[in-house]
């Protein structure tokens, strides 16, 4: 069964949270309160409507008794995010996400339910630095504070030996979760295969050790 999701709020974050879901098979309820964006969105997602997304009954009436997740996109209308959040879990939506812009803003919007809160534009600058500090790094995702799961290339002097003879957990502190050799991802993890130059690793790192990857 495909799991569905209502994305609150289509600017770029919210309208890329919305394409993404899509092209994963996902069924997503696109809302907002500018009908030009609700007209512009509809044919890319299952279902589009504009609302007042400030009026907790227009929200109620939008369907979220069956949504496996709510996104709240509008990090720019605090009333509007803690309101949608209240909302969405009084439903018993199961899982709120929420963007936020700030350490505040984050507070308020956990202490009304979200379950997760994510910093869009904070996360994109960090990505951008670490990618230009480490020639390897392709790409992160913060679990929590001070961890996370990235994917690396394999360093050159690394190519032709195995996980197990780099013993990488002991001598840079990460844990190898996945290894990409082109489109295929192995997520069994054999500790003699031989690591080739254009090879990938999924690891999991935290900021202290990411440091020794340079």
């Amino acid at each position: 069964m495909k799991k569905s999701f209502a994305v609150f709020g289509l600017g770029r974050f919210g309208t890329s949270v919305a394409n993404a879901l899509m092209s994963q098979g996902a069924q997503v309820l696109a809302v907002d309160s500018n009908p030009d964006v609700i007209r512009k969105i509809s044919s890319q997602v299952t279902c589009a409507v504009s609302i007042n997304v400030c009026d907790s009954e227009a929200v109620k009436e939008v369907g979220l008794d069956n949504i496996d997740a709510v996104i709240v996109a509008m990090g720019e209308s605090l009333a509007a995010s803690v309101m949608t959040i209240m909302t969405a879990k009084e439903l018993g939506v199961p899982f709120v996400m929420a963007k936020a812009d700030s350490d505040e803003t984050a507070k308020i919007f956990l202490k009304v339910g979200a379950d997760k809160v994510v910093f869009p534009e904070k996360d994109a600058g960090i990505l951008a630095a670490r990618k230009l500090l480490y020639d390897n790094f392709i790409e992160y995702f913060e679990i929590e504070r001070n961890l996370g799961v990235a994917e690396i290339m394999v360093r050159p002097e690394w190519a032709g030996k195995s996980i197990k003879e780099l013993d990488l957990r002991k001598n840079y502190k990460i844990n190898v979760i996945a290894v990409k050799n082109g489109n295929q991802l192995a997520s069994e993890v054999n500790p003699d295969e031989i690591l080739q130059p254009d090879s990938r690793l999924i690891i999991m790192v935290s900021d202290s050790s990411m440091k020794k990857l340079k």
